[in-house]
């Protein structure tokens, strides 16, 4: 929010909360109204819908669930009450019914907080206020995606927070069934069964033990040189 210094007419940036100010141009202490009621502020947030999908996708996978395959993504600044409690900490509350995550309340992200202005919005949607809570000292218009998918048969629907990407789920899709990783298995047993193939050309029992060390720090040293090659390429 800019604020004019009636002093020299420079304007001056004000920031959430602050009831002093020091004009840039002329150096003049402002003393600042507080506005009646809670402060109307906004979370300045550029709609990506590709990142919010992909940290759907990334829940979903770190909770063992079949991924989507079908995704409708929309947005909005939603707004919510915060109260402060007296042992210091911030407490959120709904300030709309509509289009509000069912799953829980996002905590407050951290980011750059605008006094509200429609224009902070880049032209998307903004939810407007239906209630504010009791004791609220601030309402946040916070950039939340609601994505619909699909996953297998299973329809969904889950919120993202813009600039803290939280994850709000209103359900789960079924867990995904868990495959047997064939190729360690097979991997591990042709390496058993070689060890004992070399072992068998030693004449006892320490001259074995030699030749299966000397075998696993060739194979370690061939499976580490194929992993740098790898990665360079």
């Amino acid at each position: 929010m800019l604020v004019r210094c009636s002093l020299c007419g420079g304007e001056n940036e004000m920031e959430p909360g602050q009831e002093m100010l020091t004009c840039s141009f002329c150096g003049a202490a402002l003393a600042l109204a507080r506005p009646q009621g809670p402060e109307h502020l906004i979370l300045d947030h550029k709609r990506d819908n590709a990142a919010a999908e992909s940290v759907l996708r990334s829940f979903l996978i770190e909770n063992g669930r079949k991924r989507p395959t079908e995704t409708a993504t929309e947005f909005s600044f939603i707004p919510f009450s915060m109260m402060d409690s007296v042992d210091g900490k911030e407490s959120i509350a709904p300030a709309s019914r509509s289009r509000v995550p069912a799953g829980g309340t996002p905590y407050p992200p951290a980011g750059q907080y605008r006094f509200f202005d429609e224009s902070c919005a880049r032209g998307e949607k903004v939810v407007p206020i239906e209630t504010a809570a009791d004791g609220a000292v601030r309402i946040v218009h916070l950039p939340v995606y609601e994505i619909r998918y699909q996953a297998g048969s299973w329809k969904g629907r889950a919120f993202v927070i813009g600039e803290s990407w939280q994850t709000i789920a209103d359900g789960l899709p079924p867990q995904r069934p868990r495959r047997v990783a064939l190729g360690p298995l097979l991997a591990a047993t042709g390496l058993f069964v070689a060890y004992l193939a070399i072992g068998s050309f030693a004449s006892n029992a320490l001259a074995r033990l030699a030749l299966i060390t000397a075998s696993s720090c060739g194979a370690y040293m061939i499976f580490s040189l194929r992993e740098k090659a790898s990665r360079r390429t």
